[in-house]
């Protein structure tokens, strides 16, 4: 991926998570320590996400090699 590209969209990404961490945090004024709580399960569920799609991208690459056995 070129480099700009990667900039903008972890930048986006990034804008988009910290807006709703401070956002969350603001609305619940004196109960902010729910975000910490809930925030850690999220951030959990976004990182297995994102090893199985990097897992997947695995075996989807292995089985395109050349030589690979193809399961119909």
């Amino acid at each position: 991926m070129p480099l700009p590209a990667f900039t903008a969209l972890t930048a986006a990404g990034s804008l988009v998570w910290n807006t709703a961490f401070v956002l969350l945090g603001y609305w619940l004024g004196d109960n902010w320590r729910l975000v910490e709580e809930y925030g850690g399960m999220v951030s959990k569920a976004v990182v297995a996400v994102a090893a199985l799609a990097v897992a997947r991208w695995f075996v989807v690459r292995l089985r395109r090699r050349p030589g690979a056995r193809h399961r119909a």
